[in-house]
């Protein structure tokens, strides 16, 4: 089988670098790389792009500019002939068996099995501290879990066919989209496969803007999170797995703890933003299976992320 890996990248030449190094260090090579690079300016763009031509089998492309699920859905609609895909950020290093070892995990299945199978493993942060298996509580938290319901992204392979059926959601700027994705696959009966010996590491070198005090003590990237929470929960219980009762109840706690939340953080003036980044009105237009019918706009997408 081939597998193939998906790079985001943005404003960050050497850590790519030294991802598409890790990745064709591997001992089974990727199929093919593809590179979509989010980075705003041009000299970096071109700084990326000659890293990427020293990678043969690695194919460039300037990304949409409009948020990491855009990005990620440019790179992924550019793979013509695989079986499998992954998504590695730039700052992440994959293990020199992890093709290897999901090649070989999907190739001991059934046909019906490989294409209704997502591989979820272990990613390990710059701490050294391993992902375990994750579902979503009610309230849209991640929870420990035996049977897992999220796949451990930079960690996970899927099916190359899962993406000719779905796509990720350019409603969502930034945090849980995984959760979001997962939810679809089980939607349309995919079954998440743990599998501890496809690791992936953490370099810790990145430094984000979004991890800068914002209003409060309140992130950039905690004000995304926390909307993203909002329009997941909302979207879940309303149209992936429909349910009043829950939809009610995931409003009602939400309603209540948020404003108690960014008290405690000195940052309530922070809830209209949520509010509004949460895109929760597109909810009311997009179709059942989560169509992306948002686009961002370019402009505040750069002020976000640079």
């Amino acid at each position: 089988m081939r597998l193939s890996a998906c790079v985001t990248t943005m404003n960050a030449t050497q850590d790519l670098d030294a991802c598409l190094r890790a990745l064709w260090n591997s001992r089974v090579k990727p199929y093919s790389v593809i590179v979509s690079d989010d980075s705003p300016e041009d000299e970096v763009q071109q700084k990326n792009r000659q890293v990427t031509e020293r990678y043969p089998g690695t194919t460039y492309l300037t990304g949409p500019g409009s948020g990491l699920c855009a990005n990620r859905n440019n790179a992924v609609n550019a793979v013509i002939e695989t079986d499998l895909i992954a998504f590695i950020d730039d700052d992440l290093r994959l293990d020199t068996d992890f093709i290897a070892r999901a090649i070989e995990q999907y190739n001991q299945m059934e046909p019906q099995q490989k294409n209704s199978t997502i591989l979820s493993g272990v990613a390990y942060d710059g701490c050294g501290h391993e992902s375990v298996p994750l579902k979503l509580s009610l309230s849209g938290y991640f929870r420990p879990t035996e049977i897992p319901e999220v796949v451990t992204l930079h960690a996970g392979v899927f099916p190359r066919s899962f993406f000719e059926q779905e796509q990720w959601d350019e409603n969502i700027f930034i945090g849980q989209e995984d959760a979001e994705l997962s939810m679809r696959a089980l939607k349309q009966n995919y079954r998440i496969l743990h599998h501890p010996e496809l690791k992936v590491f953490d370099s810790g070198t990145k430094a984000h803007s979004l991890d800068e005090a914002s209003v409060g003590s309140l992130t950039e990237y905690k004000i995304n999170k926390e909307a993203s929470r909002l329009y997941i929960g909302i979207k879940r219980y309303k149209q992936l797995f429909p349910n009043p009762w829950k939809l009610i109840a995931f409003i009602g706690l939400y309603s209540i703890r948020m404003p108690i939340y960014l008290l405690r953080q000195r940052s309530l003036k922070a809830l209209p933003e949520i509010i509004r980044r949460s895109n929760i009105r597109h909810l009311l237009q997009s179709s059942p299976s989560g169509a992306t019918d948002r686009k961002f706009n370019a402009a505040e997408d750069k002020a976000l992320r640079q």
